[in-house]
């Protein structure tokens, strides 16, 4: 299920926070002790509060993962492409972007799969791609269509490769256990392939996949400008 959260603004105080503590704060000591060890007590101990304090910033563990999230996705540069056409390079530098991120925070992409975030940096990303997008001639409905379809490949991937480290490694310490069952070391054998060949063969076939923007199309001489991509993208994302 997916949640959608509104929070209240940053300078918004509650009766009877402390004086001591701010929202910021709060995010500066759960970023220090990242999402994979995220929980309110951890947080209030780093700031040498009661526990119960925190609840006059935040509502609860998700909404402060949200928070922490959203600072981290704005290390995220969006770059237009230098020519219309190289449009993919945009998004595959957006996904190698992503990638990093989601590596060096664990927790992160597995945290952002059910949750549907309208903080101030997600929403910039989100802007910031659908710039790219609808510069080069994508419909925003479809360009909105690519970007979120792009980010459920990506955290998927991200979050299944973060819970299969372990398994990971036992496979490259020794052998599978399963000779002679052929779909399962081929299986075992696509684990251990390097993240990076198979990272690319996603998101290449992603890219792949995804149709050119479609061109205007004038009408002859007189008449008036007949833009045929209306009908095709409604028809894309099942608009009648």
């Amino acid at each position: 299920m997916v949640v959608r959260m509104t929070y209240a603004a940053d300078g918004q105080r509650r009766r009877g926070r402390p004086p001591r503590l701010s929202r910021d704060h709060i995010v500066d000591a759960a970023c220090e002790l990242r999402i994979e060890n995220l929980t309110m007590a951890a947080v209030a101990e780093r700031l040498g509060v009661t526990h119960q304090s925190l609840y006059g910033w935040v509502q609860d563990r998700d909404e402060l993962i949200d928070l922490v999230s959203d600072r981290l996705i704005g290390r995220i540069e969006i770059l237009p492409p230098a020519d219309p056409a190289d449009w993919r390079d945009s998004l595959r530098s957006y996904a190698n972007g992503l990638r990093r991120l989601a590596e060096e925070t664990p927790g992160f992409a597995t945290a952002g799969l059910g949750r549907f975030r309208t903080l101030d940096g997600f929403e910039k990303v989100n802007h910031d791609v659908l710039r790219v997008l609808t510069d080069v001639g994508f419909e925003p409905p479809m360009a909105q269509r690519i970007y979120d379809s792009l980010n459920s490949l990506l955290l998927g991937w991200l979050a299944r490769e973060e819970s299969l480290i372990a398994v990971r490694q036992r496979l490259s310490t020794g052998s599978s256990g399963t000779s002679g069952r052929l779909i399962t070391d081929l299986a075992a054998a696509e684990l251990r392939a390097p993240a990076d060949e198979r990272f690319e063969f996603l998101i290449h076939s992603f890219l792949a996949g995804m149709p050119d923007p479609l061109p205007t199309r004038l009408a002859p001489a007189g008449g008036v400008v007949i833009d045929i991509r209306d009908d095709l993208v409604g028809q894309a994302i099942g608009v009648e």
